[in-house]
């Protein structure tokens, strides 16, 4: 495991309602909710995203068919912390948190971490970079005693996390609560990427997320403030 490093935040965002989800939910039938409903969820629920260390791997890239240098890439090893702020009297239920690397042409990921978390224990994630540019990602479940003794320094993630992205140019992440339960308010995260060296790196984030108010059922569409989604941010 690596030492803890300080994270540099990059935004702290309110959520709004997805509004051309909540009309599709209603025209459904599947939420009833009234003005006074929309302006409880309103700018009252907050997603935060911070950059952890940035290690830039290795420099170097294959050889073109006519046996000239191919152009370099490096690889960089990204940790991002994302933190979800529910507002008094209501749960985050579902949330996705997608990192856009198509602001950098030629940025791949090569793979994220965690890849999937099911089952219904905490988890301690390891990860460590291993070979062919590839995470190797030990999780451990925990018992109760080590939960209480290790909390001030291991993360832990509780189901379901469920990924996607590999060999693309944007990431998602998946975390999903279990009936009557909600999502864990912070999750740590690692991204290996691949692009071309001598370049910067830049990003654009999105979050977006279902949330209810008051243990109901019922489940209302937020996401990141419009105006802030196609923000691009450097990362190295």
């Amino acid at each position: 495991m690596r030492a803890e490093t300080a994270y540099e935040p990059l935004f702290d965002s309110a959520l709004e309602v997805d509004e051309a989800d909540l009309r599709t939910l209603v025209r459904r039938g599947e939420v009833v909710i009234d003005d006074r409903d929309v302006a409880l969820f309103q700018h009252r629920n907050r997603v935060a995203l911070a950059l952890g260390p940035v290690l830039r791997m290795a420099d170097g890239g294959p050889a073109a068919p006519d046996g000239s240098a191919a152009e370099a890439v490096a690889h960089y090893d990204i940790s991002l912390l994302c933190v979800l702020h529910p507002s008094a009297g209501c749960a985050f239920r579902t949330a996705r948190l997608t990192v856009d690397l198509r602001p950098t042409d030629g940025a791949v990921v090569r793979d994220m971490s965690p890849r999937e978390v099911l089952g219904d224990n905490p988890v301690e994630i390891t990860t460590t970079v291993g070979a062919g540019l590839r995470f190797n990602v030990v999780p451990a479940v925990l018992e109760v005693d080590a939960r209480r003794e290790q909390a001030s320094t291991r993360s832990f993630h509780r189901p379901t996390i469920v990924t996607s992205g590999r060999g693309f140019a944007r990431a998602f992440w998946d975390f999903r609560s279990r009936p009557g339960d909600q999502l864990q308010p912070d999750r740590q995260l690692r991204l290996l990427v691949e692009a071309p060296a001598g370049a910067p790196l830049l990003a654009r984030f999105n979050l977006t997320a279902r949330v209810s108010m008051g243990g109901a059922a019922q489940l209302i569409p937020l996401l990141r403030r419009r105006t802030e989604i196609d923000q691009t941010y450097r990362l190295a």
